[in-house]
């Protein structure tokens, strides 16, 4: 199984568990997940996984690409807005790597506006 699918599966149980510690060992301490709307430190992305997202669930894990330097993957979400409107939707990833370790992971979601 790729690094790629093993950090997605680890935050897809995060999310359900509401506990982020499966995730800490794929993400460096400088980790950044930058999305259309903003940017969390490893902390911050730790805590939102640990509180369960939005609520978020990940489903339909498709690789695209994955070698020592980068991950690509599209995959299923569920969760909502600001308003508690339900919001599924397909996402891409783009992990970069470092040393085994995903150091900024990119979120595009389709029909997101800046």
């Amino acid at each position: 199984m790729s690094l790629g699918t093993e950090f997605l599966q680890a935050l897809s149980t995060g999310f359900s568990s509401k506990d982020s510690s499966g995730c800490e060992k794929f993400i460096t301490d400088d980790f950044e997940l930058i999305t259309t709307f903003r940017t969390m430190s490893r902390q911050e992305f730790l805590d939102w996984a640990a509180s369960g997202g939005s609520p978020t669930t990940i489903s339909d894990i498709e690789p695209i690409y994955e070698n020592d330097e980068v991950a690509v993957f599209y995959h299923n979400v569920d969760t909502r807005d600001l308003e508690g409107n339900a919001r599924p939707g397909k996402l891409m990833c783009c992990g970069s790597k470092r040393d085994g370790k995903f150091y900024v992971w990119r979120v595009a979601r389709q029909g997101d506006k800046t």
